[in-house]
């Protein structure tokens, strides 16, 4: 159980930022806080403060202009799956929530607490890693309140690590409205039930006006060591590729030899990134009625 001397809750930026001035380091920030029940062993040794930004109205925005959607770090898991805006214009987040733990635990988690605990197996991740999404962090300067955008590719650094500095935080996650687009989401762990990832996978498929040709493809990968990957090289081979059978079977030789860097279950991760490579292919080009038989 977590245990805190003093909870607070803030209901503004300017005011956020004055409790963790007043606060030093002895704080946790948080809104959903699934991810801090999961890691609490010793609620004796926890920092002493709680600052709740779950209030904080700014970062529970959803907005789409000019081709692009703006979700804030408040945003629940379930939204994903609720929201007509967010399901209309990012599907393929949709596709990973309902795989994400179960309705309970979704009504509390958030997008920002997700990236924020950086898991090498953080479901939200490898979607937002294919839509290029952009995270907008904020942090107080002398006179003002900063904000920063920073690719998801360079957001994570590891393991639990994030580029985060100190006292900056997420604000909002930025996405391209990918219209016409096939998704998947794939994912495998120990157990079907509440089931935390071994491997997961996101995959967006766009084809030509002939539906002949692929004309975009993205494919990410969680769990296959401590970054998250996208398969470049196979995503370069495919566009303005033949839509085939035998095209999408050619590129498992393409999948790097060095993909899992994870230290444990090394060959069967290799095997799952080879079947996940094929099935959300097969699966994501179903999705805008093209099968191939």
């Amino acid at each position: 159980m977590l245990q805190y001397i003093d909870y607070y809750m803030p209901k503004s930026k300017e005011d956020l930022f004055s409790l963790m001035e007043n606060n030093g380091n002895s704080f946790d920030i948080i809104s959903g806080g699934t991810d801090l029940y999961a890691k609490e062993n010793n609620s004796f040794h926890n920092p002493k403060f709680a600052i709740d930004i779950s209030s904080i109205e700014d970062f529970s925005i959803i907005e789409s202009r000019n081709n692009f959607i703006t979700f804030g770090s408040n945003t629940r898991i379930q939204q994903f799956l609720e929201d007509p805006e967010l399901t209309e214009n990012v599907p393929l987040m949709k596709h990973a929530a309902i795989w994400f733990a179960e309705q309970q635990i979704r009504e509390m988690a958030t997008v920002g607490g997700n990236l924020a605990n950086a898991s090498p197996t953080g479901d939200m991740i490898p979607p937002l890693l294919a839509m290029d999404a952009v995270i907008h962090t904020i942090m107080k300067s002398e006179k003002d309140i900063c904000k920063t955008d920073i690719p998801i590719a360079d957001f994570i650094k590891g393991v639990g690590k994030t580029s985060l500095s100190k006292g900056e935080i997420i604000d909002s996650i930025s996405c391209p409205i990918l219209k016409d687009y096939g998704c998947a989401f794939k994912k495998v762990g120990l157990r079907r039930s509440l089931c935390i990832s071994t491997v997961n996978s996101a995959f967006l498929v766009k084809a030509d006006k002939t539906g002949k040709y692929f004309e975009d493809v993205r494919i990410a990968f969680g769990g296959v060591g401590p970054l998250p990957a996208r398969l470049k090289e196979i995503e370069d081979k495919l566009k303005g590729s033949l839509i085939s059978k035998d095209m999408i079977h050619e590129m498992v030789q393409y999948i790097p030899c060095d993909i899992v860097q994870s230290r444990s279950r090394r060959e069967y991760r290799k095997t799952v990134i080879r079947n996940f490579l094929l099935d959300g292919l097969y699966e994501s080009l179903a999705e805008i009625n093209i099968v191939l038989k």
